[in-house]
């Protein structure tokens, strides 16, 4: 079955749809704060194959490009001054890893980076109570995960590093939980407005899920192998009239700093997502809007098809399936807010295992738009080259450009053409139009090649491997092109299902 659309009737449709559901699109760019991600962190004790585990739907809106690079390691040869804004610089060493970057042009907090040292760090918006903005000119926002992500060589150091740079300059955004893993440990760090911060480490057989809240509640200082923060973080929060001890208890981070939804559960945008990744993964039956804890133990050891499944959940088979299995529209866009949504425009899945070859360690599954809608792709940190129809933009190491290509992203509008992201999101907008049949369409033309990815994996990593013991530079030859061949096919079938029908 091929595939036409009117594009007329198409955006009548999809005005006709957000008006109904509230999904309107926002501006993007600078202030899009808030976001509406999804997160899924995996301790190596808790997944299938002993690695930690990242899982993230990135949820935004606007006019977005999802544009990947590859950043070579560089030394600038001596300091260098980073501009913050406001008069105000920031001095490093000069010299910075490489790292796969994961980027939505014109957000300020929506970028993922992967660096060279297998660290991984993506974000959450949380709205805190936190309303005094304590900083030093502009404060950090999109420089916080760069700046680290140039200079952390595990996860423990990218907490450490980020926290520091948040009490030096303040953060200026509300609140925001970022997620920072490696091949060893996964950490979620909270971020207040202003100097303060929190993190706490996900223990080794547990998984943590959070939506658009912070999910930290108590804290033990004194157990400095799973937290980390700002010493005063209580007297913070009693000063700003967050905390009484006597009427309030132990000291709750969430309770705290949270900003709570007034809506009821089911509505609020929050408390289902997490709700359901506790069902999906825990096999419990949680109550919706319950008191959750930071992490549970999973019913069994977690893949990454587990999570990916978890990604392109919408609440089939409960009682919040509200298309009746597709038979009303898209699920993507009701009067609740689902896992996999509108606004999502990539999603990732992350194994990080120490016991594979470093190229190979932090392997990646990326879905470059709505998971519901694409693949996975296989992707891998340690590649040497992406593909052409990968990204645009340089990719030698300048803050000053890297700031100019992003937020004002002309160059990238000018040549998205030629992205597979372009392609795919076409095709997303085709499904999103007449959702049930095209799902089937889809099962039946696309999914079929990402099994056989996943089938396909291990084979490969196995002959990556025992090349790489002979010849490093025919293995990371073979590396550039399976991930090459990946988006290709994924590119020819993508533009195979966008042909018309001959009978239309």
């Amino acid at each position: 079955m091929k595939i036409w659309r009117n594009s007329l009737v198409f955006l009548v449709f999809v005005l006709f749809a957000a008006a109904l559901t509230g999904n309107l699109p926002a501006t993007s760019g600078r202030g899009n704060e808030a976001g509406e991600c999804f997160t899924v962190l995996v301790g190596k004790d808790a997944s299938a194959d002993g690695s930690v585990m990242i899982a993230h739907n990135e949820d935004d809106r606007g006019d977005i490009i999802v544009n990947l690079r590859k950043i070579k390691a560089h030394d600038y040869g001596g300091p260098r001054k980073v501009a913050l804004g406001g008069d105000v610089f920031h001095e490093t060493d000069g010299k910075t890893a490489g790292f796969l970057w994961i980027e939505a042009t014109a957000q300020e907090f929506a970028d993922t980076f992967i660096n060279e040292h297998g660290v991984v760090i993506t974000s959450d918006g949380c709205p805190s109570r936190v309303t005094t903005a304590d900083v030093t000119g502009e404060g950090l926002g999109w420089l916080l995960r760069l700046l680290t992500a140039g200079e952390a060589t595990s996860a423990r150091e990218a907490v450490r590093i980020a926290g520091e740079l948040v009490e030096k300059y303040g953060y200026r955004a509300s609140g925001r939980t970022y997620a920072i893993v490696d091949k060893n440990e996964a950490w979620l760090l909270a971020v207040l407005r202003g100097r303060h911060w929190y993190a706490e480490r996900v223990p080794d057989g547990e998984v943590a899920v959070i939506p658009n809240y912070f999910t930290i509640r108590g804290i033990r200082p004194e157990d400095t192998d799973n937290f980390m923060g700002s010493p005063d973080i209580i007297e913070f929060a009693v000063k700003n009239g967050l905390y009484d001890k006597a009427k309030d208890g132990p000291f709750d981070f969430k309770k705290g700093f949270d900003r709570t939804s007034r809506r009821p559960p089911v509505a609020d945008g929050n408390s289902l997502r997490h709700w359901r990744g506790l069902v999906l993964l825990s096999g419990r039956d949680w109550q919706v809007g319950g008191d959750y804890p930071f992490s549970v133990r999973p019913a069994k050891k977690v893949t990454a098809e587990a999570l990916m499944a978890v990604l392109r959940d919408h609440y089939e088979g409960t009682e919040y399936d509200a298309t009746n299995g597709y038979r009303t529209g898209t699920p993507n866009r009701t009067k609740f807010r689902t896992i996999c949504t509108a606004s999502t425009i990539n999603a990732f899945v992350i194994s990080l295992n120490r016991n594979r070859p470093e190229p190979v360690s932090v392997a990646i599954w990326l879905a470059l738009g709505k998971p519901d809608t694409t693949v996975f792709l296989p992707l891998y940190h340690g590649l040497t080259n992406l593909p052409p129809e990968a990204g645009l933009g340089t990719t030698t190491h300048d803050f000053e450009l890297f700031r100019r290509e992003h937020f004002e992203d002309g160059v990238f509008k000018a040549g998205q053409g030629r992205l597979l992201r372009t392609k795919i999101l076409e095709l997303e907008k085709a499904v999103e139009a007449n959702y049930g049949p095209m799902r089937v369409v889809l099962g039946e033309k696309l999914f079929p090649a990402e099994k056989e990815f996943i089938k396909g994996r291990p084979e490969f990593e196995a002959r990556f491997s025992s090349l790489y013991q002979k010849n490093r530079q025919a293995a990371l030859k073979e590396l550039d092109e399976y991930v090459a061949s990946a988006f290709k096919k994924i590119g020819r079938l993508t533009a195979e299902l966008l042909k018309p029908s001959p009978a239309e």
